[in-house]
């Protein structure tokens, strides 16, 4: 399963989505395609990243109209995936 947290200003993705056999999972291509554009527009906006196999974190997103947008976006897209798999993707928002 692929967890995302969001907290004021970080979002942190870790797992595997698990929903097929690698190079054909759906899910983790619909997410990673959403998360790794967002992370890229917020990294260019001034946030930091830390990325690992299976393990993202966008940390320092900065509290401007552009990063609020992204993240809006960024949480709508996850959450329409979640209705459709939600055994393989879970959201928390702190």
């Amino acid at each position: 399963m692929i967890k995302i947290r969001f907290y004021e200003n970080e979002i942190v993705i870790e797992g595997h989505a698990n929903f097929d056999e690698y190079g054909k999972d759906i899910v983790c291509a619909a997410v990673s395609s959403m998360v790794q554009y967002s992370a890229y527009i917020l990294k260019l906006n001034g946030a930091e990243l830390e990325k690992s196999k299976g393990f993202l974190r966008i940390c320092n997103i900065k509290g401007d109209d552009c990063s609020k947008k992204v993240i809006f976006v960024l949480k709508e897209a996850l959450m329409d995936i979640k209705k459709k798999f939600p055994e393989h993707l879970e959201l928390e928002v702190k």
